[in-house]
């Protein structure tokens, strides 16, 4: 069987581009292999262990860009998300959120993420939350929490995902927000 081949060139050579120079041929080997789909996933999940630190993001974001058909990959994900690389667990955070759907293991996860010590990662695991379906109603509290964070994108992707996973949470907590800033002028 012939390898699998995006705009004339193979996936051996976009595998190979994710460590490449500069930046801009990381982004064209995300793509490719995001267009290459399901047959590249094997090969993703196997960078996902690659010492190169860029190899590592750069076959999270393909994974994620690949979306449902890369729920092959949700285990190294996740164990991504639980590593030590500040920029693998925020990718990670992403790709699992655009994989979606294997919820009853990936949203537990993401849970533990919202308290990560890194502000992205935060921000990125809250913004993951909502594509998980009803199951993410099991972090309301915790996005709540997130709602006093520190860091104003971390707030902001926690309004926005209280927003699409509980409306009504969110209204109300909104509001006593609001009337508490109105009343300390």
């Amino acid at each position: 069987m012939a390898e699998p081949e995006y705009q004339g060139k193979s996936m051996s050579y976009w595998l190979k581009a994710l460590a490449g120079k500069p930046e801009a041929a990381q982004r064209e080997a995300v793509k490719a292999l995001s267009r290459i789909g399901r047959t590249a996933v094997p090969e993703l999940i196997k960078a996902l262990q690659d010492g190169d630190w860029q190899v590592r993001n750069q076959a999270a974001m393909a994974l994620g860009e690949i979306g449902a058909e890369a729920q092959a990959a949700v285990p190294a994900l996740i164990e991504g998300l639980q590593g030590e690389d500040k920029y693998l667990r925020s990718h990670a955070a992403t790709a699992l959120g655009k994989i979606g759907r294997e919820a009853n293991v990936t949203v537990p996860v993401l849970i533990n993420a919202l308290k990560d010590k890194d502000e992205d990662v935060r921000r990125d695991a809250a913004a993951a939350l909502p594509r998980m379906g009803s199951e993410a109603k099991t972090a309301v509290p915790e996005l709540v929490a997130l709602l006093k964070d520190g860091r104003k994108p971390v707030r902001k992707q926690a309004i926005k995902a209280l927003d699409e996973i509980d409306p009504e949470t969110a209204a109300q907590h909104l509001t006593a927000w609001f009337r508490l800033r109105h009343w300390l002028g």
